[in-house]
């Protein structure tokens, strides 16, 4: 990918910017041209800095922090973003400065966030948020139930035994509880504003929050028109649950064959679908379900991935969720409040920054979203954005269970336990049936087994992390900061450390440790490797804003779009 931006000379400003990008594929280049209005922005990038007493100071040009590096009055703390502190008596105290504001624009999945004052912007970039935390969660707490099912000698877990002695077991639902999920993605917002604080001399959070309105979300995809009483008389009015709704909206009659069985009719009762399974992320809201007859209920749950029915009634009716408009309606005023603990905070809605970014013709970003929050006064942005991820630190909380390998006597193949298995059909009048008609019993045809089934638990942590940044003191990769990859065992009882770097003349550049050695790195003592920073927690990786925006441009035109 390469990209030409063309600025205007100090005598024309007035006249349009023009940005041509240029992708290279196979066969031809493609040119696309790019003409928007220029507003006379610059773009500067800053050092943060810190003095001795760890308090955030004024930010500083490259030239100023070049200086102070050069004749020892600071050192460096931080890659990314650079964060320098003072070693000598200077004190942020003394500063006199504007008020410096950090932005933030919460969502479900990213979070953009700025920090300006009234002429510069200081720190911008986005927080790509961790997903799947609701699977994890169902994962270590099915694990669990397993192990605690298998222990038979357990204290009485009656009402008093609970109450008194395990608070854990205190009912969830109580005034500041939330989802564990939810409490994740909230606590990230205030993890990244407490890390900012700690460069930045930060006077006052604006944070953008907003209310949606699922239900008229729902009647505008359907185009219709809803008010007043509407609002008390949904779709789901008068039936116990969804599944109930569901069969009387399809008229118990399956979807596929038109086959229509009766409401009590054993054991061919209809049954409902979900379109997108639960574990794909679907719900049980009414536009992910579907009445099937039996038969085509249980050849659509036969090898998904390779299922012609199941692929049909996905592209049928794709449903859709609002999960994060129901996030943003849950958490808006706690995570206004628990801002408000560390700093003064003010609340910003969408409609001023839509209008503040088109007026400054700013392209929608999530960070151009932070710097257009409340009132946009900035005639210098960042040259450089933070794209920043969560890395998880271990799975040491996780248990891992390897089930056993058994070899089919049917086809002479390799498979798991839970392939050959007690399978209880769907077709079953209940859930705890056991009668031979309604189980497929697959445990008759386990021939001999390979390998014995383990549950593994993480007790210890590595001293290094896929993305770690280390400092080669010795070999021809000598005084190369790299990134940390994976360490694979050699024959003599050492360690090959596996890295990569930008300017590598290698494939897989490697150094070899011997076990004292890999020992002594777990204190950062290996004369070999010295560890310079480790990614734990929030990642942040520096990226050039108009070559970020270049390469996310079909992004960027689905959202104009859509808007």
């Amino acid at each position: 990918m390469r990209y030409i931006h063309i600025m205007p000379g100090a005598s024309d400003l007035n006249t349009p910017r023009l940005v041509i990008t240029l992708s290279k594929s196979m066969t031809d280049f493609i040119s696309r041209i790019i003409l928007y209005k220029e507003n006379n922005m610059k773009y500067l990038d800053f050092v943060l800095m810190i003095d001795k007493n760890n308090h955030p100071c004024c930010p500083i040009n490259n030239g100023k922090a070049r200086y102070l590096l050069k004749n020892d009055k600071a050192k460096i703390i931080n890659h990314e973003p650079v964060v320098i502190q003072r070693i000598d008596d200077y004190k942020s105290e003394n500063e006199i400065r504007d008020i410096f504001e950090l932005k933030i624009d919460s969502g479900y999945l990213n979070i953009g966030f700025s920090v300006s004052d009234n002429q510069h912007e200081y720190l911008a970039g986005q927080v790509e948020l961790l997903t799947k935390m609701k699977d994890r969660l169902y994962t270590r707490s099915t694990l669990r139930r397993g192990r605690r099912n298998r222990l038979r000698y357990r204290k009485n877990k009656n009402m008093d035994y609970k109450i008194t002695n395990n608070p854990t077991y205190k009912n969830g639902n109580e005034d500041g509880w939330f989802a564990p999920s939810i409490e994740h993605k909230m606590e990230s917002h205030i993890r990244l504003a407490k890390k900012i604080m700690s460069w930045i001399p930060v006077d006052k959070i604006i944070l953008e929050v907003a209310k949606f309105d699922i239900q008229k979300l729902k009647a505008d995809a359907e185009g219709k028109n809803i008010s007043g009483k509407d609002y008390q008389n949904g779709e789901m009015k008068g039936y116990e649950n969804a599944a109930t709704y569901v069969r009387a909206r399809d008229e118990y009659t399956c979807q596929i064959c038109k086959d229509k069985k009766g409401k009590n009719a054993l054991p061919g009762k209809i049954q409902v679908h979900h379109i997108i399974p639960r574990e794909n992320g679907g719900s049980d809201i009414p536009s992910n379900l579907i009445c099937l007859c039996p038969e085509h209920h249980q050849k659509a749950h036969d090898n998904h991935n390779n299922n012609k029915l199941f692929k049909e009634l996905q592209e049928r009716k794709i449903p859709t969720f609002y999960k994060d408009s129901t996030y943003m309606n849950i958490v808006r005023w706690e995570l206004f409040g628990r801002l408000q603990e560390l700093c003064e905070t003010e609340i910003a809605y969408g409609y001023e920054t839509k209008i503040n970014r088109r007026n400054a013709s700013l392209e929608k970003y999530h960070y151009t979203d932070a710097v257009c929050i409340k009132n946009f006064k900035d005639t210098t942005l960042t040259k450089t954005i933070y794209i920043v991820e969560q890395k998880r630190c271990n799975d040491r909380c996780m248990e891992t269970f390897t089930d056993a390998k058994y070899i089919d006597s049917r086809d002479g193949k390799r498979k798991n336990g839970n392939q050959l298995a007690y399978i209880r059909l769907s077709n079953r009048p209940s859930a705890r049936v056991t009668q031979k008609e309604y189980i497929d019993n697959q445990r008759i045809y386990r021939e001999k087994k390979i390998s014995p089934g383990k549950r593994t638990f993480v007790k210890h942590s590595y001293c290094l992390k896929s993305g770690d940044l280390i400092y080669i003191n010795t070999g021809g990769h000598k005084g190369v900061f790299a990134e940390y990859v994976t360490a694979q065992k050699v024959k003599n009882g050492g360690y090959k450390i596996l890295f990569t770097y930008e300017g590598q003349t290698v494939d897989n550049p490697s150094i070899t440790l011997k076990s004292f050695e890999y020992e002594q790195l777990r204190e950062n003592k290996c004369e070999k490797i010295k560890i310079v920073r480790t990614r734990r927690g929030m990642i942040y990786r520096s990226v050039d804003r108009l070559e970020y925006e270049s390469l996310h441009r079909d992004q960027y035109d689905k959202k104009q779009k859509a808007s």
